[in-house]
């Protein structure tokens, strides 16, 4: 259904045959970005696993990764960067060439960005798209492309994602701390207090093979093999209801500047998903209704009529792909064992009405890898590991939820009932009151982290406090007069950032906690700004501070606030010292 990660029930032999175009028939690009490259792999030489030099006697590496999917290719960037040995294990030899996921969000861009892959990505993606709800020749909701939330990228982007895929196994080849091991599938876990082996089989025959770590990172999907040698149950529900999906590719020129817009088909007679994507791919997905079955649909008078109904010529493109499919609403009983973690679909499955899969895993571990760093690198608990799922929890819960709440305003089934949303929708979206919780993301449940067990401030907090929220990323500008995003400026590790009334406090700069020291936006005046200091030139942070009611923030690795200066305790310091480490500067944008 367009947004998520798609999960199918049927046999790989069921999905319709590529139907080639003519050779004669060149296929041109539809929309924007560049042609798609080969398939790649990274730092696949062989099957053995070789011990890094940089690595302890007793185990090969520092952390294992299974699955080399956007969750566990983002964890082997993110650990890279910190100078993590990692071994990421992948049962495929190369990446996958159809598209499951199409959507992710600020939340997931901030992160590539922190990598400095996120302009690379941009060239592919699409990220000017609005979401249209219809129903027959009624569009009774419109909403314009989501907004960043001030997180200083965009709110949506659309895309391929073998493309997606390239541009972060790219990004690990940059990274001599971590390799890549393809057509390996793990099959067995011994763990010890201060270890994990895991026993690696190949995919084409061969012995066993076997890895130690100090901690493994399951991204294997949700059929994640890992979780199943833990015993970690998957509970949830199985939506029985089929749906089909035609994956397609114009090699027709849209006119110049044509929307690549997403269409939820909200008509209760067969509601779908419409979205045109970057680079000429399209995909439809429709309801299979009773007494249909997927192999009707995959004929050519199947496929013909249901792409008619969306005004597309069969004869104008190539189908690469149908196939029917139901979808899962399941979360793990427990996201951890010992020391092996689930990350992505592996801890959790949500239904894809919102897109949220990709960008779920994204958070995952880029709360989870820099916990990770502080306790292999740092003093830090193992202790602090355990606030990876209390911290994680709620916003996957909340998240389902709202795909859930979409999928019901999609699938309506009772005439009646599908007349009656249309009303209700077109009059709200006129409303002063309502229409602007209508325009972008702003439905979309602000991803806060769960401080009841969280890693944050040992005080009380304060009304309207802001730990466990982004610090937002404005521009700022430095003593060369240079707009850089805040992020630049922050790196990846603890930061304190405040305005003059709130310098660092001792015991953090002893400890190694960086500081940015803020300037409102009116010193921008004078033209001058103060080495080591940075201007708040839109006046975000001052407004996210106001509201707080707070000069400066303790922020942690990931971007999120640890506590505000008014809530900031004597205890404090000792807990984020232990976790401080000297890490390195964020990567550099990939050429």
């Amino acid at each position: 259904m367009g947004y998520g990660r798609l999960r199918t029930d049927r046999p790989a032999a069921q999905e319709n045959k590529d139907r080639r175009l003519p050779d004669r028939r060149r296929i041109r690009h539809r929309g924007r970005g560049r042609r798609p490259r080969q398939s790649i792999g990274i730092h696949v030489n062989s099957n053995q696993i070789r011990p890094l030099p940089e690595s302890n006697g007793d185990v090969d590496v520092d952390v294992v990764i299974v699955g080399l999917g956007p969750t566990g290719a983002t964890a082997a960037n993110l650990l890279g960067q910190r100078g993590i040995t990692t071994a990421v294990i992948e049962r495929d030899i190369s990446i996958f060439p159809r598209q499951r996921a199409i959507a992710s969000d600020e939340d997931a861009h901030r992160v590539w960005q922190g990598l400095g892959l996120f302009d690379d990505m941009l060239t592919t993606m699409s990220a000017d798209v609005r979401v249209h709800f219809k129903h027959g020749n009624t569009t009774f909701l419109s909403v314009p492309s989501a907004e960043s939330r001030d997180q200083g990228v965009p709110g949506t982007a659309y895309y391929h994602q073998p493309e997606l895929e390239r541009v972060l196994r790219e990004g690990i080849a940059r990274f001599p701390s971590v390799t890549v091991r393809s057509g390996l599938e793990a099959v067995g876990l011994r763990q010890t207090d201060d270890s994990v082996t895991t026993t690696l089989r190949p995919v084409d025959g061969g012995e066993d093979q076997l890895i130690t770590s100090r901690y493994v990172i399951a991204a294997d999907g949700g059929s994640s093999s890992v979780r199943k040698l833990l015993g970690i149950r998957l509970p949830g529900k199985h939506i029985e209801e089929p749906w089909f999906d035609i994956q397609l590719r114009a090699w027709y020129d849209l006119p110049a500047n044509a929307p690549l817009d997403f269409t939820f088909i909200s008509d209760p007679r067969r509601p779908g998903v419409d979205c045109p994507c970057p680079m000429g791919y399209h995909r439809v997905e429709y309801r299979v209704n009773k007494g249909e079955t997927v192999e009707q649909l995959q004929t050519e008078a199947g496929l013909r009529g249901l792409l008619a109904e969306r005004g597309i010529d069969y004869d104008k493109v190539e189908i690469f792909r149908s196939w029917g499919y139901t979808f899962h609403i399941r979360q793990a009983e427990q996201w951890s064992k010992g020391r092996v973690f689930l990350a992505g679909d592996a801890a959790h499955i949500m239904p894809p009405f919102a897109g949220q899969g990709v960008s779920s895993g994204v958070r995952d571990v880029a709360n989870l890898c820099w916990k990770l760093d502080a306790v292999l690198r740092g003093n830090a608990n193992a202790d602090l590991l355990q606030t990876y799922e209390s911290e994680r929890r709620p916003n996957v819960e909340k998240l389902t939820n709202f795909s859930l709440r979409i999928g019901r305003i999609v699938m309506l089934q009772n005439k009646f009932a599908a007349r009656v949303r249309d009303g209700l929708f077109l009059t709200a979206s006129k409303a002063p009151g309502v229409a602007g919780l209508l325009k972008g993301n702003k439905l979309k449940p602000l991803y806060e982290l769960g401080t009841k067990d969280g890693f944050f401030g040992v005080a009380s907090p304060r009304h309207r406090s802001p730990r466990g929220t982004f610090v937002k990323q404005p521009w700022v500008i430095g003593s060369n007069l240079v707009p850089t995003r805040l992020d630049t400026v922050l790196s990846n590790r603890w930061t304190w950032i405040g305005f003059p009334a709130a310098p660092i406090p001792r015991e953090l700069a002893e400890a190694g906690v960086s500081e940015v020291k803020l300037e409102y936006a009116s010193a921008i005046a004078t033209h001058t700004v103060a080495a080591g200091h940075y201007v708040d030139s839109e006046g975000v942070l001052e407004r996210q501070m106001r509201r707080a009611g707070a000069d400066g923030f303790l922020v942690r690795p990931d971007r999120f606030i640890y506590c505000s200066d008014r809530e900031f305790a004597p205890e404090d310091h000792l807990r984020v010292a232990a976790s401080v480490v000297g890490g390195p500067q964020p990567a550099e944008s990939r050429t």
